[in-house]
């Protein structure tokens, strides 16, 4: 036999010499599989107080235990919902707050505040009070009010006239005690459709805002309504409510003042 011969056999070599390696890692990958699945059984039911010790024996530090979570404890404690809130929750507010009071008008239906506004304003008319058009917007949720025979400014000027002061104290009187149930007392100021350009009021925009910052000077210096509900606005020529066909009938109306009340409250 040559020595090739005899160093192949002496090495293993051949057919059949090394075929079962294999089954020494099969082996130990059973091993650890077993010895995991072992490990995850003890976990399972493992006794808190050796748990803790083992973990302070390594680390040093107190280790907590976590009581495993049964049935009946998830049953008697069950994971809080997440979504809406329910009614009863609406109706609380907050945990440990307070209900909701029900004769603050924020908290009311806004239609229902626009009702007891209409209500008031109309009252007061009844009784004698100003003679004043009441125009209602139930979209909006707003009370539109305008004074159709009193002329508040001359032409292209922005100063209230004084046969017009009593109106506005008139208005003002009406609005006294129900400041509560509105959260903006706007004024919108209007024009005729003539041009203006003077170095004043270069457009018929100026003069109707100036003439709604004026009406709404003489509320705040009268002192009387919430000054941090008031607004003024501007709208020109763009809005008339009359044909401004003469001077001192359509164009006359046009040139006014509005008195836009916005209710308080939620809406739908």
């Amino acid at each position: 036999m040559s020595s090739a011969s005899e160093r192949r056999k002496s090495s293993g070599g051949g057919g059949e010499g090394g075929g079962a390696n294999w089954m020494d890692t099969y082996g130990d990958l059973v091993t650890l599989l077993l010895t995991f699945f072992v490990l995850l059984f003890s976990f399972s039911s493992i006794d808190a107080k050796k748990w803790e010790a083992l973990v302070g024996s390594f680390t040093g530090v107190n280790a907590i235990g976590i009581e495993p979570i049964s049935p009946e404890i998830a049953f008697e404690n069950p994971i809080p919902r997440f979504g809406p809130p329910a009614m009863e929750d609406m109706e609380m507010g907050q945990e440990g707050d307070e209900p909701l009071d029900p004769d603050d008008p924020a908290n009311n239906d806004a239609a229902s505040n626009l009702d007891a506004i209409y209500e008031h304003i109309t009252g007061f008319i009844n009784q004698g009070g100003i003679n004043v058009e009441v125009i209602r917007d139930d979209e909006a949720y707003i009370l539109r009010i305008l004074v159709p025979d009193m002329v508040f400014f001359d032409t292209a000027d922005a100063t209230v006239k004084e046969e017009a002061k009593p109106v506005i104290d008139q208005i003002i009187e009406m609005l006294l005690g129900i400041e509560r149930l509105y959260s903006e007392l706007k004024v919108e100021g209007h024009t005729d459709n003539r041009p203006i350009n003077t170095p004043r009021y270069p457009s018929n925009w100026d003069v109707s805002a100036d003439r709604a910052i004026k009406v709404v000077s003489y509320i705040r210096i009268d002192g009387r309504l919430d000054k941090d509900k008031l607004s003024a606005a501007g709208y020109g020529e763009e809005r008339p409510i009359a044909d401004n066909d003469t001077v001192d009938g359509g164009m006359a109306r046009n040139r006014r003042v509005e008195f836009v009340i916005e209710s308080i409250g939620r809406r739908p």
